[in-house]
């Protein structure tokens, strides 16, 4: 992919992990899977999915560790708060960047917040 030029359709479908994957049907023929709940479950891109495989031989637990595993990955963590906050205009002193495993849990953890 040329990141001088316009990014296309085709280039972002080529970038999403598993899109037209064959699955099987209930009479045993297999179709392309079509992705109706990317609210709950958006397909990684490739190369989100190559950055986790790069990182996860160094993962462990995030801010509840001393060893170098567990500061590696906390350093990422809080690294990635930033990057977030910085890249949605946060000023990070005074505004918290939310992670959650999906839309709804994020929600949650968001209505957590409010009195």
């Amino acid at each position: 992919m040329n990141h001088s030029s316009p990014l296309t359709v085709a280039d972002l479908r080529h970038q999403i992990v598993g899109l037209d994957e064959p699955v099987p049907l209930l009479d045993g023929r297999c179709q392309p899977y079509v992705n109706l709940d990317n609210a709950a479950s958006t397909p990684a891109l490739r190369p989100v999915l190559d950055a986790v495989n790069q990182f996860l031989p160094y993962y462990a637990s995030v801010h509840r560790g001393t060893g170098f595993k567990s500061r590696l990955s906390t350093v990422a963590y809080d690294q990635a708060h930033e990057i977030i906050g910085h890249f949605v205009g946060a000023d990070l002193a005074t505004n918290t960047v939310i992670f959650g495993k999906n839309s709804t849990e994020a929600l949650n953890k968001l209505s957590y917040r409010f009195p």
